[in-house]
């Protein structure tokens, strides 16, 4: 028998069944999507050079010898692809011949990524190199595989009532589509959006390929895992719309001003959720207007009522995940089913390797890295980043968990202006070619669509609603108006000491301070815990502590505000969106506007004063010490230049705009740029350096494994690591009890759900350590741990009152 797996026990799986298992399930889920013969072909083609008696030789034999198994069934669809057009006029443009360099790109990469257009001495387009190279290499047989072949072609015409060939022609009709829909014909730069497509297309095809063939080869001899059915997702669904009405049905008749706008809020929202289309909308409100909550009463109509598969929640900062996600399970009562979802638990280090998942073994450990498959998810900005930019097994898998869907990015002014091109372009891809609804949430909302944006996001819904959600009157707008603004030394430079001493010539208010960097926090803190008698009334927040410990810090302080008792704050932004504190007086260093504003969002919050009190500081530099976070100084300068006129009449619409036309006036801050002065946008796309290095083979060049490599949110060399706080002392008992069942002698391979489900526990439990070298001796040393790239930090490294009590080197850190 023809194998594609066998385990250590002698267990065989069939090539045919791997193959026919695969090639059916991929297409179920592209024709989710209109995809279903691109996935099709794809699935049943992915793993066709199994056939070849050097790897049969290999798994039979010799484990440990590597043998390309790739490039057969990329040679395979390349004679199709020659074949059609040959006897097709139709079938010889150039968009055609990028159709079929996806589709072979996509099985040549299912192991790991590669750049499309390497080029050096040897090598120029590595998708025909790898396919000639295969054909070239004598000790490969290829005739076999190609005979092999006709039992697939078989299978198709009994049971597709199609050929292999008619497949692929209908695959090209599907990517056809997805182009047209697409709508080039008002690109600016039609190469570049064209090509970056591509990219995304790619992914589509290999995120679905990566996740139907990991759960097929965990499943290869029993059924270890099982996926939920249609229906038992759409009673989940039915049960969380019944609690969000429930809530809303729970509130009594508004009697202030604030709440009676919130209520007109909620009417108008419920004019739109059950019909709006896939597209891209903005919910443009001031802070305190109540998005958290009205983004999932919307997100959940339209599961109910337009048949999405989930909403998916994005927050900027960890501070603001941690109190929706608070707020959600609250309102949902389900834990089962929502994800939160802040860190990689799990090091990709040890699985990424080529081939390293097509095993039963090493394909658990890969399932056991979060791929987005619940109800709900709660994230973080920089794990859906690395979704939709890095090529990491677990990232691609996620990819297609984004699709018919409803995504929620909250504080979507808080994107680095750099990533702005690359994200337009794959937002769009997104709502157009997956089916989405994208709500981008904000009080200072940029204007993504602005003139003098190259690649524009496309707002709006794809049977041409408005994409403004909701609009608000000048009356309703002044309502939220709570707080006086003023300069601290009109805006001159001020030291962390003006602060302080301001604070304690009046310490019976509840004071908020916000500043830009740990160090800085922490050098405030702890003037005022030497100088203060009453040390309960102090509280310190930054990332240092683990997000459980962060959230019920937060409880605490919020318990003494509703008492009327006095408190002094000491944090980094992580508080200044997102959490819902209500504060008399609050300090903000200079920060972009954007921060500004959200950090207002916690002064005088429910209007309980006539007005609140706003201080802005423009800290120097030997007190802020902002180090390498350009991005913040460089909003703090914008910033700046738009208050230096300041007049005290803080209207924060006109400021608003006087920022973003400042800040995106830099067109070249729009792409990141990455080694050699090259943009990520320019290697996802048209990729000119290759293009002018000589003439091509083929159509696409984008350099994918390059992009990926290079691409990072934000500069962060962290890893997370499990602390020991509250309940994580018995999650990580039982954590390490399950691993080293699990890799035991004769293991308990069913102890890989359970583990997956300790780690969605740990999550609340984890930080992250810079140069984590230095913490290697601090670290807790168990078998099994390594394996999985788990690291725990000892008991003794962590404080209950600040969190990690050594920190690494970096003189500042981001909140």
């Amino acid at each position: 028998m023809i194998i594609a797996h066998k385990d250590e026990n002698g267990r065989e799986q069939s090539l045919f069944n791997h193959l026919i298992i695969v090639g059916n399930e991929s297409f179920n889920l592209g024709k989710q999507l209109d995809i279903e013969y691109i996935s099709l072909l794809v699935g049943l083609l992915h793993d066709l050079g199994k056939a070849d008696p050097l790897f049969q030789d290999k798994i039979k034999n010799n484990k440990n010898t590597s043998v390309n198994h790739s490039s057969a069934g990329a040679k395979y669809l390349y004679q199709i692809y020659c074949k059609v057009g040959e006897k097709n006029e139709d079938f010889k443009s150039p968009m055609y011949q990028s159709y079929a360099e996806i589709l072979m790109y996509a099985i040549e990469a299912h192991h790991g990524v590669f750049d499309i257009g390497t080029y050096n001495k040897q090598v120029i387009n590595s998708i025909y190199q790898r396919i000639e190279h295969y054909a070239l290499n004598r000790k490969y047989r290829y005739d076999l595989v190609k005979d092999y072949a006709n039992s697939i072609d078989e299978y198709c015409n009994k049971s597709y009532k199609l050929s292999l060939k008619e497949i692929f022609i209908k695959g090209f009709e599907e990517y056809s589509r997805i182009i047209e829909n697409l709508d080039l014909k008002n690109s600016k730069n039609l190469n570049v959006d064209f090509y970056y497509y591509n990219h995304c297309i790619i992914r589509l095809i290999l995120s679905i390929l990566k996740n139907v063939d990991i759960y097929d080869t965990i499943n290869a001899y029993e059924k270890i895992i099982d996926k939920k059915t249609y229906d038992e997702s759409q009673a989940i669904i039915e049960y969380f719309y019944q609690q969000i009405e429930a809530e809303y049905g729970s509130y009594p008749p508004p009697t202030s001003d604030i709440n009676k706008v919130r209520a007109s809020i909620v009417d108008v929202i419920r004019t739109r959720y059950d019909t709006d289309s896939n597209g891209i909308y903005k919910l443009d409100l001031p802070t305190g207007a109540g998005k958290t909550k009205l983004s999932l009463l919307y997100s959940l109509h339209q599961m109910k009522n337009k048949n999405k598969n989930k909403m998916i929640y994005i927050a900027p900062f960890l501070s603001i995940l941690e109190q929706n996600a608070y707020e959600y399970r609250k309102t949902l009562a389900n834990d089962k089913y929502i994800l939160e979802h802040h860190s990689n638990v799990v090091d990709n280090n040890p699985f990424d390797n080529d081939d390293n998942d097509d095993d039963n073994e090493a394909a658990m450990k890969e399932y056991i890295k979060e791929s987005w498959d619940q109800i709900v998810i709660l994230s973080t900005m920089v794990q859906f980043s690395n979704t939709l930019f890095k090529s990491r097994s677990a990232n691609l898998r996620r990819f297609y968990n984004l699709s018919n869907s409803v995504i929620i990015l909250d504080e979507v002014q808080s994107l680095p202006d750099e990533m702005t091109h690359i994200f337009n372009l794959m937002l769009n891809f997104i709502s157009k070619v997956m089916n989405s609804v994208i709500i981008l949430c904000s009080a200072t909302q940029p204007s993504l669509d602005h003139e003098s944006i190259s690649h524009k996001i496309l707002y709006g819904g794809s049977n041409n609603e408005d994409y403004n959600l909701i609009q608000l009157d000048d009356r309703q707008k002044q309502i939220f108006n709570r707080v006086e603004v003023s300069l601290v030394n009109n805006g001159k430079e001020s030291k962390l000491t003006d602060i302080y001493n301001s604070v304690l010539n009046d310490n019976q208010k509840s004071t908020l301070i916000i500043l830009n960097t740990k160090k800085s926090v922490m050098n405030l803190y702890e003037m005022f815990e030497e100088a203060m008698d009453d040390k309960s009334k102090l509280y310190y927040l930054t990332t240092n502590m683990c997000p459980k410990h962060r959230l019920d810090i937060i409880n605490e302080i919020k318990d003494k505000l509703n008492n009327d008792r006095d408190v002094i704050v000491i944090s980094t932004s992580l508080i200044e969106a997102g959490v819902n504190l209500d504060f008399r007086r609050l300090y903000r260093s200079y920060a972009g506007f954007d921060s500004i504003i959200q950090a207002m969002g916690r002064c005088n919050r429910e209007g309980k004063y006539d007005k609140g009190e706003a201080y802005l500081v423009n800290l120097d530099k030997d007190d802020e010490k902002l180090g390498n976070l350009k991005s913040i100084e460089n909003k703090k300068n914008i910033t700046k230049k738009v208050l230096d006129n300041y007049d005290g009449n803080f209207d924060i619409e006109e400021l608003n705009k006087k920022y973003y036309a400042k800040l995106f006036s830099n067109l070249d801050d729009l792409d990141k740029k990455v080694a050699d002065n090259k943009t990520l946008l320019d290697l996802l796309s048209f990729n000119k350096e290759i293009r002018q290095s000589r003439d091509m083979e083929g159509m696409n060049a984008q350099a994918l494994k390059e992009a990926s490599d290079q691409f990072s949110l934000i500069e962060d060399d962290s890893e997370s690591v499990i602390v020991y706080y509250g309940e994580s002392f018995t999650l990580i008992e039982e954590l390490i009890a399950a691993i080293e069942e699990f890799r035991g002698y004769d293991g308990n391979k069913e102890k890989i759900n359970e583990i997956k489900i300790l780690l969605n526990k740990l999550q609340p439990y984890t930080i992250s350590i810079y140069n984590s070298k230095d913490f290697e001796d601090k670290l807790v040393k168990v078998d099994g741990l390594d394996v999985f790239g788990i690291k725990i930090l000892n008991e003794s490294n962590y404080d209950e009152k600040v969190g990690l009590t050594e920190e690494s080197k970096l003189e500042s850190f981001m909140i």
